[in-house]
């Protein structure tokens, strides 16, 4: 056998062409998956908004539970502050102090107890002007009971720092008329009549009359 007729027995070797073996049956799979691409970007593009717009949402939902919280917090914070009291006393300059406590000793023994209301702590060692001291006696042995009473006080005022200290006059006390007592708060309301005080220097003060709210220390 020659290599003629070897090579017609056995045919031309071709090698297989990869556009023609697609055929018209594979281009079509591939024509549609051309076409779906564009559609896919789509919606993961809208996938992507739709995620982008909740997550903001969410954040601002967030942000606002947050603040509510925020709010809560120094709402309850203001609500939790004591109370401290505090005077006005209505002179040419009013003296305004952001603190008032009302005390009473009881003295017993059938003597009259002792009724204070300061612009400081009882028994502070030291003040700060302006500073007030009310005093007065009575026969009552709580603060509550006070209310709609009128009662005779000495009244003690230094109006400044290193200002004379001004008072009534012997024999001159200064009506002082209680309001009710604030349970909850545990405060007492008075109001101080008009007067005139005289000061260590012998300078007259006047008193247009004074309001005060104080903190109830004891009983």
């Amino acid at each position: 056998m020659n290599v003629t007729s070897a090579h017609r027995r056995r045919g031309s070797t071709r090698v297989a062409n990869p556009i023609v073996s697609c055929g018209p049956a594979r281009r079509v799979p591939l024509l549609l998956l051309m076409l779906w691409l564009p559609a896919l970007s789509a919606c993961s593009k809208e996938k992507l908004k739709d995620l982008a717009d909740t997550v903001q949402k969410e954040g601002e939902n967030l942000v606002k539970e947050s603040k509510k919280m925020t709010d809560a917090l120094v709402e309850t914070a203001k609500e939790e502050l004591p109370e401290t009291g505090k005077m006005v006393i209505k002179t040419t300059e009013p003296i305004e102090i952001d603190q008032a406590v009302v005390t009473m000793h009881v003295v017993g023994d059938g003597r009259k107890n002792s009724l204070q209301i300061t612009s400081y702590p009882p028994g502070a060692e030291h003040t700060s002007a302006p500073a007030v001291f009310l005093h007065c006696t009575t026969t009552v042995e709580t603060v509550a009971l006070l209310a709609g009473k009128s009662l005779p006080c000495n009244l003690f005022i230094e109006p400044k720092a290193g200002a004379a200290i001004a008072r009534n006059e012997i024999g001159r006390p200064v009506s002082v008329t209680f309001g009710s007592m604030n349970m909850q708060e545990k405060t007492m309301t008075a109001t101080i009549e008009p007067c005139t005080l005289i000061g260590s220097d012998d300078q007259p003060l006047e008193i247009a009359g004074g309001e005060i709210l104080a903190v109830v220390e004891g009983n």
